[in-house]
């Protein structure tokens, strides 16, 4: 019995012990702020900022080839009305005497070109004459050659001889190849049965009938002559009627050799002379006709090249002409719409070349731009760590610096393709992509140029463990979280997943309703040096999130990725 109790006061003190030992121990850790870890709806948003512009807007550029000058200049922030753009309201006026003295000139080349263009036509037109007549007097020349050919050898023997020949039409391409027209013997030709109705044959009939009738008068005369000669020898004619009929033999006799012979000189000389003339007359008609269609068509490419050539160098006058016309017209700038006018691109910034009465201006320089302030919208700079995540159409939270207490809503509508120039020359390792948010409403007290603030709504996770990025730490390469328990604090790894600029989801490592240091315990001097340091945070930066988080993507790959601090922006 007395061994029990014994042992029972052992076991009282052990435990008080004990309990006095955690309770000092608890008493050593410095009171810290804590947060309560909670589930709930996690938005995931990036804040940038920016400025308002009108969603649409009017530029008005110098359209005046090379430089000009302002003449005149209406005032920066006047209002356009509807009777201002029905009246035609001048709104700059561009110096434009340079251009009327080169009009004036160029109406003098207007005028001269106009009229070498005339003559040009004129001349067209004639030679289209000279060469119709000339085309045409060469064909009718072949066809009288061809006439007479056929007169004289006949249709049929002509067309076969010159189908042979090959001089039916004319060759354009080898006028030439009919030389050889020459060797042809017309001798064989020379008989009634293979000449055609042509002066050739009733020449040669007419020869051979005349042949003929020699022959017959000879037969005649010589039949007398031998009845002369018989009744002579008998005597009973005389010796004159005797000689009488011997002289009209013989003339008969010299008739029909005279007959021969020209039958004989008309087949062998006049007959192929006349027909290798007629057909040499026809064969060079055609070469006649051949070269004045290749005339024609020189002398028409001639004069069609010199109308084209005076039909370019007018239009060209004309078009300079009405290009000057256009230049003068354009020096006068009037209203096109309603609208504020804003001098250049409306951005104060960056102005080179101040827009005011006696500047110079270039060829498509801004001048004037007239926003539609009825719907308006904010251009945001969005980093590039943060541009794949933004999309068209996510919605977004938009607080402009004027006006602190009123919350505007928005709707992504565009993300440039490349970052912006403008800041890759300020600062090339700044990569931004300029992001254009709708502005949802119209807003009467929206002015272009304010500064405003976006927050762009990327995602929304249902139930999410979050606690505030504050209350995660990076401790020798693993992420943890300090969490307060009935025996004190105890670090703790976790998992984290997608963050915001105030809480950070946690995948693993707590339950809701544990509380968690918002920084960490019993940190020195020196430990806070080297944990900012592990961080990349300078010893007068308050310690305040994570540099780095390491999370799962669920393929069994993690990714290690930047987080703001809160209350950074990426710029």
């Amino acid at each position: 019995m007395i061994a029990w109790l014994a042992l029972i006061v052992l076991v009282g003190i052990a435990v008080a012990g004990a309990v006095g030992y955690l309770r000092e121990s608890a008493q050593d850790v410095p009171a810290g702020a804590t947060f309560t870890a909670f589930k709930g709806p996690m938005e995931i948003t990036v804040l940038e900022g920016g400025s308002i512009e009108a969603k649409d807007s009017l530029q008005i550029q110098s359209e005046v080839q090379g430089t000009t000058r302002i003449l005149t200049l209406i005032e920066e922030g006047y209002l356009i009305t509807p009777e201002d753009v029905e009246k035609g309201l001048v709104l700059i006026e561009l110096d434009s005497k340079e251009l009327v003295d080169r009009q004036l000139a160029q109406e003098l080349d207007y005028q001269s070109s106009l009229a070498a263009l005339t003559e040009a036509n004129e001349e067209y037109a004639i030679q289209l004459n000279q060469n119709e007549s000339d085309i045409k007097t060469a064909e009718l020349a072949v066809h009288f050659a061809r006439m007479d050919l056929e007169k004289y050898l006949g249709v049929q023997l002509s067309e076969k001889l010159l189908g042979e020949l090959g001089l039916l039409e004319p060759d354009e391409e080898n006028p030439e190849a009919t030389k050889n027209v020459v060797a042809i013997d017309f001798s064989q030709y020379a008989d009634p049965d293979k000449l055609g109705d042509g002066e050739a044959r009733q020449k040669l009939r007419q020869l051979e009938d005349d042949l003929e009738l020699a022959n017959q008068d000879l037969g005649l005369a010589e039949n007398k002559l031998e009845g002369t000669k018989r009744l002579f020898e008998r005597e009973f004619v005389m010796k004159t009627q005797l000689d009488t009929d011997e002289s009209g033999y013989n003339r008969k006799l010299i008739a029909r050799q005279s007959a021969e012979t020209n039958r004989d000189l008309y087949i062998k000389y006049e007959f192929p002379k006349m027909a290798q003339k007629l057909l040499s007359d026809y064969e060079e008609c055609l070469r006649k006709l051949v070269r004045a269609k290749k005339l024609a068509n020189s002398k028409i490419a001639q004069s069609e090249a010199k109308k084209n050539s005076a039909e370019a160098r007018h239009e060209l006058q004309s078009r300079k002409r009405d290009e000057l016309k256009t230049q003068i017209e354009k020096c006068t700038i009037r209203a096109p719409r309603t609208g504020m006018v804003v001098y250049g691109t409306g951005e104060q910034s960056y102005r080179n070349d101040p827009i005011e009465e006696g500047a110079t201006v270039r060829e498509r320089q801004v001048l004037l731009t007239i926003p539609d302030t009825s719907v308006m919208a904010v251009r945001v700079q969005v980093h590039e760590s943060f541009v794949k995540k933004v999309r068209p159409g996510q919605k977004s939270r938009i607080r402009v610096d004027a006006y602190p207490n009123q919350q505007l809503t928005g709707v992504v509508h565009r993300i440039a393709v490349l970052p912006d120039s403008q800041n890759r020359w300020l600062s090339p390792d700044l990569k931004v992509y300029s992001t254009v948010i709708h502005i949802d409403g119209e807003i009467d007290w929206l002015k272009p140029g304010m500064s405003a603030e976006a927050e762009i709504i990327i995602e929304v996770i249902d139930n999410a463990l979050q606690v505030p990025v504050n209350a995660v730490h990076i401790v020798d390469g693993n992420t943890v979280c300090y969490v307060s328990t009935l025996f004190g604090t105890e670090p703790r790894p976790v998992k984290t997943g997608e963050y915001n600029i105030s809480f950070i989801e946690i995948k693993e490592g707590l339950e809701p309703g544990e509380s968690v240091l918002l920084r960490a315990p019993n940190a020195t001097g020196e430990q806070q040096e080297g944990e900012k340091a592990s961080r990349g945070e300078s010893a007068e930066e308050k310690p305040e999130t994570p540099a780095e988080e390491t999370s799962d993507d669920g393929g069994g790959d993690k990714e290690t990725r930047k987080r703001p601090r809160r209350g950074d922006r990426a710029e």
